[in-house]
């Protein structure tokens, strides 16, 4: 594909000014919902602590939207075809902006699990269809760059949630009130500049929903594992810290190094997979999250050792979401990208659901180093599927 070959996301081919125009209000409207959820994850978490609700109905409630997003996937490329994006979406975040509130107005436990299931919901729409757009306004010579921004962002927003919190507090409606004016802001980038230029879903995928697992593992697996990866650092990696002698301040700074690296390497990453075998990038991706996680035992206790190898762990083995994405957009189009997306988002859930209840058991069995042998076996069954699609898949043609 080339400029002037352009992805048909409307009636008639988009210019290049429309192409940036629909970029941006993709970007805008994801990047503010990421800002909100950096808010109200921990929010809703000191909530819930505060009332004396017990860790394990904590650690349920907080995995609702993973839950909804696993059973909601499948079902969005045909909500897609009756639905169009845009208004797909403005409901998305209507939803979303409603279930704040809900929060506050209806301070019953239970009732939060159907509230955060649907704002579940809402947010897998959000973030299934504006993965699908962007992969749509890429061709293949840019692709890794445009996701690479992104995830950039996204992460930018997630970062800047709590400095929100903090300004704002965490008593009273007000918090609940700013992450739902914040939610309903995302509309106006759809509105103002996306009108019209969304993608549609107009024909059926022609591969099954689960085919994309066989047709694509390289990619789709990759969702997986960094879904695990990721949420055991943000859940188990503090508590691995304390249980080898840590302060829970110190601790506690490994995530921002993390996430630290998640923003700043996401780009440069997708830029290098613009210009190499896509596949190529997962295998070195998956190798350092191998590698970083073996390497955290005897790093943990020098902040000079630890700071720069979480950065770099962080920011690396994020590549596997962004390329992993990268790489079905190289494989699909239409209806089948749409399809594949979904299937790497469900990916991403099911690592989520499985990967801390996995790592808690291996550090019982083996306290605390059974997260290092948990963490480390995914990335390791991981870099055997990269390196063996590296060296068996056909070559997609670079331009």
């Amino acid at each position: 594909m080339t400029g002037k070959s352009l992805t048909m996301l409307a009636d008639a081919p988009l210019t290049e000014r429309e192409r940036r125009r629909s970029l941006v209000a993709v970007i805008a409207c994801i990047s503010v919902v990421g800002m909100g959820l950096g808010v109200s994850i921990p929010l809703l978490a000191l909530m819930m602590e505060r009332n004396g609700v017990p860790a394990s109905i904590i650690g349920l409630n907080t995995a609702m939207p993973a839950l909804a997003t696993f059973l909601m996937t499948p079902f969005i490329p045909a909500l897609l075809r009756r639905i169009p994006a845009i208004p797909f979406l403005l409901g998305c975040i209507a939803i979303s902006a409603i279930a704040m509130p809900s929060y506050y107005y209806f301070p019953n436990i239970w009732l939060w699990f159907f509230i955060r299931f649907m704002n579940g919901l809402a947010l897998t729409g959000l973030f299934v269809v504006s993965e699908f757009w962007v992969n749509m306004l890429a061709d293949d010579r840019n692709r890794g760059r445009l996701i690479g921004i992104y995830g950039t962002v996204l992460s930018c927003g997630f970062a800047s949630g709590p400095v929100l919190l903090f300004l704002v507090g965490t008593e009273g409606v007000a918090p609940f009130a700013v992450i739902a004016a914040l939610i309903l802001s995302a509309a106006v980038p759809l509105v103002l500049f996306g009108r019209g230029l969304a993608p549609r879903v107009t024909e059926r995928p022609s591969h099954a929903f689960v085919t994309f697992l066989v047709a694509a593992p390289a990619a789709t697996l990759a969702g997986f594992v960094y879904g695990a990866t990721e949420t055991n650092v943000f859940n188990m990696l503090p508590v691995y810290g304390v249980r080898i002698g840590l302060t829970e301040q110190y601790a506690a700074f490994v995530l921002s190094l993390f996430a630290a690296g998640n923003i700043l390497l996401q780009i440069p990453i997708g830029m290098w997979s613009d210009r190499t075998d896509r596949r190529l990038v997962l295998l070195f991706c998956a190798s350092i999250g191998l590698l970083g996680t073996l390497a955290l035992p005897f790093v943990m206790h020098s902040v000079w050792l630890f700071a720069p190898s979480l950065f770099f762990f962080g920011g690396v083995v994020v590549g596997m979401y962004t390329v992993g994405l990268t790489l079905l957009g190289e494989r699909f189009k239409g209806a089948n990208l749409a399809a594949a997306n979904a299937a790497f988002v469900m990916m991403f859930s099911l690592g989520a659901l499985v990967g801390p209840p996995m790592a808690g058991v291996a550090m019982d069995l083996w306290n605390p180093h059974g997260l290092i042998v948990a963490m480390s076996s995914l990335c390791g069954l991981y870099v055997l599927v990269a390196g063996w699609r590296y060296l068996t898949a056909p070559r997609a043609p670079r331009q």
